[in-house]
């Protein structure tokens, strides 16, 4: 019985960081993410420009689409 509740818990906290990482957002320049619901209508949106600004709106959900801007290097 204890195994099982160990296992039960440790298989909880593994499901529960995998959330937790998934909604993180942009972690660097020209990164973007757009979250939806479960529609598929777009309720959020995260970005860190090329410059480094950081914007942010609406809902952060597990679902979402990444992708990223084409930043100029700077000379």
């Amino acid at each position: 019985m204890r195994k099982r509740i160990r296992w039960t818990l440790g298989l909880s906290a593994a499901m529960a960081m995998g959330a937790a990482i998934a909604a993180i957002g942009p972690t660097g320049p020209g990164q973007f993410y757009y979250y939806f619901d479960d529609a598929g209508n777009v309720v959020g949106y995260q970005a860190i420009g090329c410059d480094g600004s950081r914007e942010a709106w609406g809902t952060f959900t597990r679902n979402y689409q990444d992708g990223y801007f084409l930043c100029e290097p700077e000379f």
